[in-house]
């Protein structure tokens, strides 16, 4: 069957067009032109984009908050929490929990999601294989991608550095990375760098997640990014030290991450959730300082869901325009080009992180948002009016 999307608000690309959709080919009328469908549906001006893309998740860690609780609220417990917990997850529960974020998350309207796995020598390869599983199974609906991440380290165990290498060369798509948990941060990004290269993957980094505001491994991120000529190849999420430190002091730092093309993916529910513990007044925040990156810098900013309900954060579900009201509150970001760029952070940009082109035309996902701007859909945080699935157009009751 034919659909006529009429008066769609395409926010990524021409304003307000006609959009045709005939056997699953989608095609954006320019004016002028006409189109004729069985079906004429007038979106009265709603938002229509290819999908919200949530570039930071930890599926495999998701909703367990409520059989390991972390009483501290803690990095260094929910950390230690996992540690103990992840060798008696069955394959099954595993897999469970995987499935019902993945189906929240296409619910709320995402259709692109990336996953950090934890890869080491207690959860070996169990969680990575079974989320490669579910990529094909969903393959059909959502581009999902896995990013091959080192939660304990590999410094002082150079089995987890043989099974990153393994995961890719069974095909992640990303090497993550997170230099605090070795007791040589720059050599844990330079031998993880190093490897991106031999496997010409992506690198999405968890950077610099502290309030201290010596904590700077951006700095060698940089500086490795540089080196290998991977610009516009490397992510460096929550960056919360740049939080602790004065404007003048990142001025360069902000500088370098722009030059290299490095993106930002911020994770505004678990760091205001997080950090900031040790402080007895003027408690921070510590979101990454994602307005001036934007408005100042140019700089890429995604903005992720990072933890779902599990010891890291007992929050959450899955809902990208959820994440960008939350940012909007931490971030100090309500004015119009704020809210914009906002709802931009969890669509556009998370696109340009994954290398996916926004445009819906000859597209195989299309979202319709119950909005007509991007102020409006995170303020009343709107459902999802309708999406394209195998072909069809569903309008949601």
């Amino acid at each position: 069957m034919s659909v006529l999307l009429k008066n769609a608000n395409l926010v990524h690309e021409d304003g307000i067009n006609d959009v045709l959709i005939t056997d699953g080919n989608v095609k954006v009328l320019k004016e002028g032109e006409s189109g004729e469908a069985e079906r004429v549906v007038d979106l009265e001006g709603r938002i229509v984009i290819r999908g919200f893309a949530d570039t930071h998740m930890h599926l495999d860690k998701a909703l367990i908050a409520e059989k390991v609780v972390n009483d501290s609220g803690t990095l260094k417990e929910a950390i230690d929490i996992m540690s103990d917990y992840k060798p008696s997850m069955s394959d099954d529960d595993i897999r469970k929990r995987m499935k019902q974020v993945i189906d929240w998350a296409y619910q709320n309207g995402t259709r692109f999601l990336r996953t950090n796995i934890d890869i080491d020598d207690g959860i070996g390869l169990r969680s990575f294989r079974i989320f490669e599983s579910l990529k094909e199974e969903y393959k059909d609906k959502m581009v999902l991608e896995s990013v091959a991440f080192p939660q304990e380290g590999f410094l002082e165990n150079e089995r987890n550095f043989e099974l990153l290498e393994e995961a890719l060369k069974e095909g992640a798509d990303v090497l993550g990375g997170i230099p605090a948990f070795d007791p040589d941060p720059r050599k844990h990004i330079e031998r993880l760098m190093d490897l991106a290269v031999k496997y010409d993957v992506d690198v999405d980094m968890h950077v610099d997640e502290s309030d201290d505001p010596n904590d700077l491994s951006i700095r060698d991120l940089i500086h490795f990014t540089e080196k290998h000529n991977y610009s516009g190849r490397v992510t460096a999420a929550h960056l919360c030290s740049l939080a602790a430190n004065d404007p003048e002091s990142i001025q360069p730092i902000l500088e370098g991450m722009k030059q290299q093309g490095i993106h930002v993916v911020s994770l505004p529910s678990t760091n205001l959730y997080l950090q900031g513990r040790g402080d007895e007044k003027n408690i921070r925040r510590g979101i990454t300082p994602i307005r001036k990156m934007i408005h100042e810098h140019g700089i890429n900013v995604a903005i992720g869901s990072d933890n779902v309900r599990d010891p890291f954060n007992c929050f959450g579900n899955a809902k990208p325009l959820e994440s960008a009201l939350i940012a909007a509150h931490g971030a100090h970001m309500g004015a119009s080009d704020d809210l914009k760029a906002l709802f931009n952070s969890v669509s556009l940009n998370g696109l340009k992180i994954m290398n996916i082109d926004p445009s819906v035309e000859n597209s195989d996902h299309l979202v319709v948002i119950d909005a007509t701007n991007e102020r409006n859909a995170i303020t009343a945080q709107s459902d999802v009016y309708g999406y394209l699935e195998n072909g069809k157009f569903v309008k949601n009751q």
